[in-house]
């Protein structure tokens, strides 16, 4: 093969690396938790985070006329107030564990564009129930 050939295959494999390895590094879904979140210092309000926590069902507020929910995340001992924009989850009360998707805005609370829920996978049968 001509080396002008060769080089320009090198260069392109190379340039697809670049691509491929750039892609995956912005897109990973890595996740911080509450206790990590105020742990860091360079979170700017723009930052497009996820964060991890688990729900208090009692500081749930849901708004059915504007369509809103304020609820609490809490980690080991920290505690971050979170809006969301959108209809309510239907399990939030029951979930075990939350990712919310979103930015830190400038009151501290976290505005959230999306939820994802971990609920119980394994529900308890009320056996007296059953014996009716």
């Amino acid at each position: 093969m001509k080396p002008k050939i060769i080089i320009g295959v090198v260069i392109i494999i190379a340039a697809l690396g670049f691509l491929i390895f750039s892609g995956f590094k912005d897109n990973a879904s890595y996740y911080l938790t509450v206790s990590e979140l105020y742990a860091k210092e360079d979170i700017t309000h723009a930052d497009g985070i996820r964060i991890h926590g688990y729900v208090d069902p009692a500081t749930i507020e849901w708004d059915s006329q504007a369509i809103e929910v304020y609820f609490k995340l809490y980690d080991q001992g920290d505690t971050l107030q979170v809006y969301y924009q959108g209809v309510k989850p239907d399990q939030l009360a029951d979930a075990q564990q939350v990712v919310a998707e979103g930015y830190l805005r400038p009151d501290g609370v976290f505005q959230a564009n999306r939820i994802l829920l971990k609920c119980p996978s394994k529900y308890e049968v009320n056996t007296t129930d059953q014996k009716k």
